[in-house]
């Protein structure tokens, strides 16, 4: 009777054992290319160690064979230029290559520039993967203190001392933190000219977003003597707020 009682209740530990098991399914790939970026942003900053070149990556899960991957290259590539338009993969790597190359890095203030590289085939992505890169790129700058200034600003109708740093390397200004933590103005004089890429300035506007400084009256942004003089256009994307003086008055 014993040894019935003991075989009954191996049996039930057994199917006990089997209902909570849980089902596995095994998934296979589709031998595609199962390509992807790392990142969809990444930014560099240009030294002179760099050799007037920039690398990107693309990745491959199926490593099995070799394997070109077109794409479309958009953006500053006037300024940048890929040693082709396709990464190429040689049998068994899982990581292909793209050089972007640029002139003597002395032509460069302290613009930022930006390039998109977008997989030309999306069948060739893998599932989850990656199929666009967007490249910021810049060169490095070291700032020093110019001197501190007066700061002059018609928009928030206040004055208030500004400091103001030029870079090492090149004719490039920088009014940190002008009208709000974290936001820099920075713009280049050549020749007495201001020029100034427009740029997030810091108020975000409760129904219309960050407002930017709009360069739209570029032939007004002058340097005269000791007063640095930009009229610009505050705006959002719905419009403008109008034109405005600003200046900095230095010592």
């Amino acid at each position: 009777m014993k040894k019935i009682l003991y075989i009954t209740s191996i049996l039930c530990v057994l199917l006990f054992t089997s209902s909570c098991e849980q089902e596995r399914v095994l998934y296979s790939g589709d031998g595609g290319a199962e390509v992807s970026f790392p990142s969809n942003v990444i930014r560099f900053q240009m030294v002179a160690e760099d050799n007037n070149q920039f690398q990107v990556e693309l990745w491959r899960g199926n490593t099995s064979g070799s394997l070109s991957v077109p794409v479309t290259i958009s953006g500053a590539t006037s300024y940048f230029t890929p040693n082709k338009n396709q990464f190429d993969f040689a049998d068994g790597e899982s990581k292909a290559l793209l050089t972007f190359s640029y002139d003597d890095l002395n032509n460069f203030a302290g613009e930022s520039y930006s390039i998109k590289v977008e997989i030309t085939d999306e069948s060739q992505l893998s599932p989850s993967g990656k199929g666009v890169l967007n490249i910021t790129t810049q060169r490095k700058l070291t700032f020093q203190p110019v001197g501190t200034g007066t700061f002059n600003s018609m928009f928030f109708e206040e004055a208030w001392s500004q400091d103001l740093l030029k870079a090492a390397e090149a004719d490039y200004y920088r009014l940190p933190n002008l009208y709000y933590n974290g936001y820099h103005l920075e713009f280049t004089v050549d020749n007495g000219v201001i020029g100034i890429a427009k740029q997030p300035m810091g108020y975000n506007h409760s129904s219309y977003g960050m407002v930017s400084w709009d360069p739209r009256y570029p032939s007004e942004c002058v340097v005269t003597g000791k007063v640095y003089n930009f009229t610009v256009a505050f705006t959002v994307s719905v419009g403008s707020f109008g034109k405005f003086f600003e200046t900095l008055t230095m010592p």
